[in-house]
């Protein structure tokens, strides 16, 4: 009777720290009787979870991935400092006009001359700054894919560890349904040993007993695919699915705040700003050159050195065929951006509205199992009490015993599907927001 005693206490503690657990947003009149101690228990637990996982998020920034937007961002930015500059001027030494069989002679015709020649060319202003502009909107683009790379990491990382907490209460449960299994067949051997024909139900425990086991085989799979997971996130598997409790961020409704639409947007300040380096391509680009030519002196002519100097533009004169339908191009590529981030909208608005309803349907299926767990437990203890009484078997009493383990294999489902509900509603916010 000791041994059943201690069981059951064991089993109802486990199962108030569970219940105080799915209950973090609502406290129902029932969970009032809950013993302060086992709240303080529930409260340092949290404590603990919080430190662990802010331990894991420090992991999680060391991800390659962020790394790659980091070196994107430098990039840019590297290049929009160099946008501004000029290109390398062209300096050229030259013999001009030498006859082929005197070539070392520069004196004999007025054409032949050594030269020195230096040319810079100078690309439109309005150009430089159009593609420095575009370099400095995709470093801010890249920042954006970032955010939106750690996002997505981070909701990675909270469901793995909610799966995590999921296996370790449903294995935790089916250990239970096993220990009252085990309970329940030594009843029926001392039935047995009393001469009652109760030979038959072995086989059932048996059956029962195998199913349950399949299921842990099935949960053992699970625990390491996740652990593949969190190895492959932060490269460390921590003992125990420490997660705090996860509630969804209210959207304002502002379409700026949602991640993707704000990546959109960098995405039409990049077509912008191609824009403005087509429009450039209408303005002239310029070029200045120098040279100098030294010839000898001959006996018809003095050696005199010569001194040229020369500036170019470029005309936009075939702009039609060129300049104006690449021009054309980039402004459609701005229609599109802009349809993309409409559709981006409507797309991410669906997805918070399903994350949301995801998550009040199993907070509500766990206010509503709470209760089922309550009743059951009530269950449980009148048939105690009647089977202390002579009145009922043993077996009236585990019964109900089993269907509150079942009941936490449910809780304990329903709590990572809402956990997981949250952080993808999370994921879709910018982080400020969240």
């Amino acid at each position: 009777m000791m041994s059943r005693f201690m069981t059951t206490l064991s089993h109802t503690g486990a199962r108030i720290h569970r219940c105080l657990r799915v209950c973090n947003h609502r406290l129902h009149p029932p969970l009032l009787l809950i013993p302060l101690l086992a709240t303080g228990q529930t409260i340092a637990a949290n404590t603990a979870d919080h430190t662990v996982f802010q331990d894991l998020l420090v992991r999680l920034q060391q991800h390659p991935a962020l790394s790659v937007n980091a070196s994107e961002r430098r990039q840019w930015e590297a290049s929009a400092e160099g946008a501004l500059g000029l290109p390398n001027p062209n300096i050229t030494l030259g013999i001009n006009n030498v006859p082929v069989n005197e070539p070392t002679s520069f004196d004999r015709y007025l054409p032949s001359n050594r030269s020195l020649e230096f040319k810079q060319t100078i690309p439109n202003i309005k150009g430089r700054e159009a593609l420095r502009g575009t370099h400095l909107a995709r470093a801010s683009l890249a920042d954006l894919e970032r955010e939106a790379v750690w996002a997505g990491l981070h909701r990675r990382l909270i469901t793995a560890l909610a799966e995590r907490r999921r296996i370790e209460d449903s294995t935790a449960a089916l250990d239970q349904k096993l220990a009252l299994l085990s309970e329940l067949e030594r009843w029926l051997r001392g039935e047995m040993a009393g001469g009652e024909a109760v030979y038959s139900r072995f086989d059932e425990l048996d059956v029962r007993r195998a199913k349950i086991e399949e299921k842990k085989l099935t949960l053992a799979g699970e625990e390491r695919r996740w652990q593949a997971e969190l190895r492959e996130l932060v490269d460390h598997v921590p003992s125990t699915a420490a997660l705090p409790p996860i509630t969804p961020a209210n959207w304002s409704g502002a379409p700026e705040t949602l991640l993707k639409i704000r990546i959109e947007l960098g995405k039409l300040a990049v077509a912008r700003a191609k824009v403005k380096e087509r429009e450039s391509a209408f303005s002239p680009d310029l070029a200045f050159g120098a040279a100098w030519q030294q010839r000898e002196a001959g006996e018809t002519f003095d050696g005199d050195d010569w001194f040229t100097l020369k500036f170019t533009a470029s005309v936009p004169l075939w702009s039609g065929t060129n300049q104006t339908p690449k021009l054309q191009a980039a402004e459609a590529n701005v229609t599109k951006v802009m349809a993309q981030q409409e559709r981006q909208l409507r797309e991410e608005k669906s997805d918070y509205e399903t994350a949301l309803a995801d998550y009040h349907t199993a907070d509500s299926l766990l206010a509503a199992m709470a209760q089922r767990q309550i009743r059951l437990q009530a269950l449980e203890a009148s048939n105690r009490r009647r089977y202390e009484a002579g009145d009922i078997d043993l077996e009236a009493v585990i019964r109900p015993a089993i269907q509150l383990a079942d009941v936490d294999m449910d809780i304990a489902e329903t709590e990572a599907k809402r956990t997981i509900a949250a952080a993808r509603a999370n994921a879709l916010l910018v982080e400020e927001n969240r």
